[in-house]
């Protein structure tokens, strides 16, 4: 029998054939077994498992090791590695953490379903905990923020395929409609971003942040997306001004072609300068993959969000994904010129 360490294999991709399958590089056989903080599976429950949701789901299931541990176990320690909040919980706080995604999974008015074709199918368990488990973590010291947007009733459109989700109106990888209140995704990109150590690309973070603003709008009955987050105090709502209004500022700088003098750059590409809607969804993003360099560019923003979120999320992500911020950087540098803004709210004169 070998072990091996499900840590450092719990972002590797997978395939398997009817004795063996095969992470990353290396070929584990039946007698294999994965071994987690408090838990341990064969390599043969895991072929068996991996067979028969890829038979079912076809390519559209095409998870980390991460996954298919959830979708075979339901160990919350598997689902650290999407949630990197869960490890650094105390046990009674796990607790809590399971209790909680599992009232939110059971929960009616939060509406995740599967499409294969034209065909409402059973998502996997580790689908549905991915959205659940990422609502959780954004709101776990807003349970009331989080009875919000729950309260909301927001549906989760995932496709296992593009031509499926092209044929029910999905544009890029990820959208969001707001008279459905309704986020559409295709169902590998729901895992995408986590084939790697550091969790990297996350549609789902910012179609949360559009569906977010959509939240704040059914609240306000305003009719119209402002680029808020539900549950705002006044005193969050100027917080959150004040910080956008630094961006707002940076950012016409650079468009009129004087930057700063100590050349500082918007965190945020142009793209999310387009609208107010664009801006929430862009830094709610940023604030959850890079809040290391988001705290250090955009320091009102980001007190702004810690304040309402109530979280600091360099306390639970070690280490930033970059990717945002060097592409970001480069526009800037490149000296092209960026495109007008059409941010109205809270950004002042």
């Amino acid at each position: 029998m070998h072990t091996h360490d499900y840590q450092s294999l719990a972002h590797c991709a997978l395939h398997a054939t009817r004795d063996q399958f095969t992470i990353a590089t290396q070929i584990l056989h039946q007698d294999a077994v994965i071994t987690g903080q408090h838990w341990q599976i064969s390599g043969a429950t895991l072929i068996a498992r991996w067979h028969e949701l890829v038979n079912y789901y076809g390519a559209g299931y095409r998870v980390p090791l991460a996954g298919l541990v959830f979708d075979t176990t339901a160990e919350l320690d598997a689902l650290g590695h999407f949630l990197p909040l869960i490890p650094r919980l105390d046990s009674a706080q796990r607790q809590q953490f399971r209790t909680k995604l599992n009232e939110l999974l059971a929960d009616r008015r939060l509406k995740i379903v599967l499409f294969r074709e034209r065909t409402v199918i059973p998502a996997t368990l580790s689908m549905r905990a991915l959205i659940a488990g990422q609502l959780l973590l954004c709101f776990w010291q807003r349970p009331d923020v989080l009875e919000l947007v729950v309260a909301s009733q927001p549906q989760f459109a995932l496709y296992t395929d593009a031509t499926s989700y092209a044929r029910a109106g999905g544009v890029g990888g990820g959208c969001y409609g707001v008279e459905a209140h309704q986020i559409l995704l295709q169902v590998e990109r729901l895992y995408e971003g986590f084939f790697t150590p550091i969790p990297n690309v996350c549609p789902l973070l910012h179609e949360l942040g559009h569906l977010l603003d959509g939240t704040a709008m059914r609240i306000q009955k305003t009719g119209v997306c402002r680029g808020e987050l539900p549950g705002m105090s006044a005193s969050e709502l100027a917080e959150f001004g004040a910080g956008k209004r630094a961006e707002y500022h940076c950012y016409q700088a650079w468009y009129h072609g004087r930057p700063p003098l100590d050349g500082q750059m918007p965190l945020g590409h142009p793209y999310v300068f387009q609208t107010d809607g664009e801006f929430l969804a862009g830094y709610w993003e940023m604030f959850w993959r890079n809040p290391h360099q988001m705290a250090t560019t955009s320091p009102q923003l980001f007190a702004a969000l810690c304040s309402y979120t109530r979280l600091d999320p360099r306390q639970f992500i070690a280490t930033d994904y970059l990717g945002y911020v060097r592409g970001n950087r480069e526009f800037y540098q490149s000296g092209e010129r960026p495109w007008p803004s059409a941010i109205q709210f809270h950004v002042g004169t």
